[in-house]
């Protein structure tokens, strides 16, 4: 990326983002940080920001800025994701769950988890991303630390809390995106769009139940061993009894159509669809309201080689066409290839320091530092 086209970004965003903050010292702060969190290579660590730095700031100063100072990073995070709501077409929000490992117990909402990166139980955060996506982009809006049950999770060294929400320590990972996902509605104003997520390696059934009850279209990828009712008497050995994703999609096979997809930008692509009616085999108390199960569509996806599917989709937007629900997972897609590793790339599972507070101005300036890049790659492109 050239520089020139990166600096012009940098000086547009930072007199916006850094208007919440009361002092001029803190204001050259922010600036050093988010250079280095652009510039340093390697780890973006405070030290090594540092040592990239050199003579401008020193490593005592950062530390104190992220991890022991006063300023608040919620109004910072807020203005940076209106500033991108308002010059981005909002068509989807996509939620993603980062596992962080950590190399000890004391870090802030720490616990054992499994890693499916490592294939085995490792000490890490679990940290809900809340992405706004539309055609072109794909930029973090919120950053949510899931806070397992209180005697497993680590201690903020600061002694400051998490927010209420979170501190609240929702029973599991699922709550968790949903909360931040509504948190982020409250804070941003959000219009009303699509919500897709990765629920595959989650509980799938749960996390639809929370949105369908939150009155939230989504669209969740899901694994092939998730238990479903199929509500579709044309399909080959309907029953009344569950069957797993997997099986479903094997009996609609004959029923597959090819669907063209053209994402804005690219030549478009064909994809193998599917799709059957469902219902959950059990619903949370919270989404029954007298309703009964909610109904729901069981989206298949192939490319056309000798595995079927290889993807799975439920969703509660019925009445869309296959082409719009594509575009849908696109979106979702789009974050995993291109989102995280641009945000990684910048230091989001970069924050070395136990407090609540400093991860959080840490992931805020990640999130400035992410916007910087976005938009300079887009003039580039233009």
């Amino acid at each position: 990326m050239r520089r020139a086209a990166l600096d012009r970004s940098v000086s547009e965003l930072s007199p916006i983002v850094f208007s919440s903050l009361p002092r001029a010292d803190q204001r050259r702060k922010g600036m050093m940080y988010l250079r280095g969190l652009l510039g340093a290579t390697g780890r973006k660590s405070i030290r090594n920001i540092a040592a990239f730095l050199g003579d401008q700031v020193n490593d005592q100063g950062l530390h104190h800025f992220i991890n022991d100072s006063t300023w608040e990073w919620a109004p910072m995070r807020e203005t940076l994701g209106r500033h991108l709501i308002h010059h981005l077409p909002l068509q989807a929000c996509v939620l993603h769950l980062m596992v962080i490992p950590k190399s000890g117990p004391h870090s802030v909402g720490v616990a054992r988890t499994f890693s499916w990166e490592r294939g085995q139980a490792v000490t890490a955060q679990q940290v809900i991303g809340v992405w706004g996506v539309s055609a072109r982009t794909a930029s973090p809006l919120n950053w949510w630390i899931h806070m397992p049950p209180e005697g497993t999770r680590g201690a903020s060294r600061d002694g400051r809390t998490p927010s209420v929400a979170e501190a609240a320590g929702p029973a599991t990972p699922e709550d968790s995106m949903v909360s931040a996902y509504l948190e982020t509605v409250s804070r941003l104003h959000l219009p009303r769009c699509p919500v897709t997520l990765n629920a595959e390696r989650l509980d799938a059934i749960r996390i639809s139940s929370r949105l369908s009850a939150a009155g939230l279209n989504h669209i969740a990828r899901i694994s092939g061993d998730t238990w479903l009712l199929p509500d579709d008497p044309a399909l080959p050995g309907w029953g009344e009894s569950p069957l797993q994703a997997s099986q479903i999609a094997h009996l609609a096979k004959a029923g597959r159509r090819r669907v063209a997809v053209y994402p804005t930008g690219t030549h478009g692509s064909m994809e193998l669809v599917a799709t059957v009616r469902v219902r959950l085999p059990t619903v949370l108390d919270s989404t029954r309201c007298g309703r009964g199960r909610p109904e729901f569509l069981l989206l298949a996806v192939g490319r056309g080689g000798s595995r079927w599917p290889e993807e799975l989709w439920l969703t509660d937007v019925r009445t869309a066409d296959p082409a719009a629900l594509l575009r849908l997972v696109g979106h979702s897609r789009r974050v995993e290839s291109r989102g995280m590793p641009r945000a990684e790339r910048v230091g989001i599972r970069d924050f070395v320091g136990r407090s609540f507070a400093g991860w959080h101005r840490h992931a805020t300036l990640a999130s400035v530092a992410h916007a910087a890049t976005e938009l300079a790659e887009r003039r580039l492109a233009a």
